[in-house]
């Protein structure tokens, strides 16, 4: 595992976290809006969270998934104690081992 990659994706997945800012702004003036009964800024308000919030949602599960495999999943190819003999293997797609690694994490904590 690389710390400058780790650093970089985990930078990333933070930026993408912060940007949630902007929709609890967004949010607080619409309520802010809605208890003034000002409806043309309620209509501009909702449009602004309708187009930004799937921006946003995309942007956070892209950098999140590049955290997951960035840190996670090569940390996986050496050291999991929760494994159960899973292992990356040519013939498998690294999301369908990024799946059952995380089915093996799920499956360790619900044990403990």
């Amino acid at each position: 595992m690389d710390y400058q990659k780790t650093w970089e994706v985990m930078n990333d997945l933070e930026t993408s976290f912060n940007q949630i800012v902007t929709i609890e702004t967004l949010v607080n003036d619409l309520e802010a809006s809605v208890n003034a009964q000002d409806l043309e800024e309620i209509k501009t308000i909702t449009k602004a969270l309708v187009h930004y919030l799937p921006v946003y949602l995309n942007q956070y599960d892209k950098a999140s998934k590049r955290a997951w495999n960035n840190t996670v999943l090569k940390v996986a190819e050496t050291d999991v104690p929760y494994r159960d003999k899973i292992s990356f293997t040519e013939d498998q797609s690294p999301i369908t081992f990024r799946d059952n690694l995380y089915k093996e994490v799920v499956k360790y904590y619900e044990e403990t």
